[in-house]
């Protein structure tokens, strides 16, 4: 179980940059859109990296993911999506 939900989170990580570097938005222009902190988008994004990274310290809220995906001009369930 542990090892599907880290899947899902680099997944959900993943998508997250592609989508943020194909509108040619840097961290701080989509924290900007989305409300949030530039932190937050780095955390995300990097629990993108390896499996056997680290977790991000904190979990995304369904609120930072709407606030996201408004931001970036999709619907939620987008970057949820972690089929391939």
């Amino acid at each position: 179980m542990e090892e599907a939900l880290d899947a899902r989170l680099r997944a959900l990580a993943t998508r997250v940059r592609k989508l943020r570097r194909d509108r040619d938005l840097s961290q701080a222009d989509l924290a900007d859109r989305a409300g949030v902190s530039r932190s937050v988008i780095a955390e995300l994004e990097r629990s993108r990296l390896a499996q056997g990274s680290p977790r991000p310290t904190r979990n995304i809220t369904l609120d930072t993911l709407f606030r996201l995906a408004e931001a970036m001009g999709v619907h939620p369930a987008e970057l949820l999506d972690d089929r391939d």
